[in-house]
């Protein structure tokens, strides 16, 4: 029991799935719409993804659960002409701020977010007291940090050093104290963590590259929009042409038309004969 959870809750018989839902196994998420042939609607139509940029501002929560306040889908309100469920590419700790990425395409995040990918993410990050040059080279080279990481359905501290990275200063008279950090690994709360060993204390954190994309056209806090031609081709090679359809197709309804039906597409999540979900058992 509670081995199948979907998006973060124990899943329950007879729950059913829409695009954009996230099913894990054991900790494990479950790329359920090509296990089980969900790619298509009703009557064979293919369902079509949203791809979209944010710039998160500071105290919005990365979760799709409007219970929690502040959440992200809160902050983003209604896309016009998007009817699937959107959710973010990965996450920002409520503290800091920038771009995030949001789909309805669990195929795209788990490309992106697999650890062998190692996608670049680039940060501006501020500290209490300007970093020393010894600083920033231990930085740089690694630091032996502690996260959390998942392992076998639950959370164990893990203790390693970080893979080395970029960190420069981009200071100015007015930002004496401003570093910029690129990294390819994702650990929880990885750079503020990283600063704490070398005993500074980060008062700013500010995303503004991920996986080749940046925030232009999001030119302020709250601004959202969708990922252009050359944006998809930087994140799924080959595949703008079939996205880019939708994307127009959505843009022009989000400047004049009215609000399309929102449609959804549904499976069974636990076949009452089967007792299998995805071809996994419960």
């Amino acid at each position: 029991a509670g081995r199948v959870r979907l998006n973060g809750r124990v899943a329950s018989a007879g729950d059913r799935l829409q695009a954009g839902d996230v099913v894990t196994l054991d900790g494990v998420r479950v790329d359920w719409a090509q296990l089980n042939g969900a790619s298509g609607a009703a009557g064979g139509e293919r369902v079509r993804f949203s791809y979209l940029k944010m710039w998160k501002r500071r105290g919005v929560v990365c979760t799709t659960d409007r219970r929690v306040r502040g959440n992200i889908l809160d902050e983003l309100g209604e896309v016009e002409g998007v009817g699937e469920r959107l959710f973010p590419i990965g996450r920002l700790d409520k503290d800091s701020s920038g771009l995030i990425l949001l789909t309805s395409d669990g195929g795209l995040t788990n490309t992106l977010l697999r650890a062998g990918e190692r996608k670049r993410k680039e940060y501006i990050v501020t500290t209490h007291v300007p970093a020393t040059d010894a600083d920033i080279a231990r930085l740089a080279a690694g630091v032996v940090i502690t996260t959390l990481a998942q392992s076998d359905g639950r959370a164990k501290p893990l203790t390693a050093r970080t893979r080395p990275c970029v960190v420069e200063r981009d200071a100015s008279p007015a930002q004496p104290a401003r570093l910029r950090f690129v990294l390819e690994e994702g650990r929880n709360r990885q750079i503020r963590r990283m600063c704490a060993a070398c005993g500074l204390d980060v008062i700013k954190l500010h995303r503004v590259g991920f996986a080749g994309i940046t925030l232009a056209n999001c030119g302020r806090p709250g601004a959202w929009a969708f990922l252009t031609d050359a944006e998809l081709d930087v994140i799924m090679p080959g595949g703008a042409a079939a996205a880019s359809g939708q994307q127009q197709q959505q843009q022009e309804q989000a400047s004049d038309a009215p609000r399309r039906k929102r449609s959804e597409v549904q499976r069974d999540l636990f076949p009452p004969d089967t007792g299998v979900v995805g071809g996994f058992p419960r």
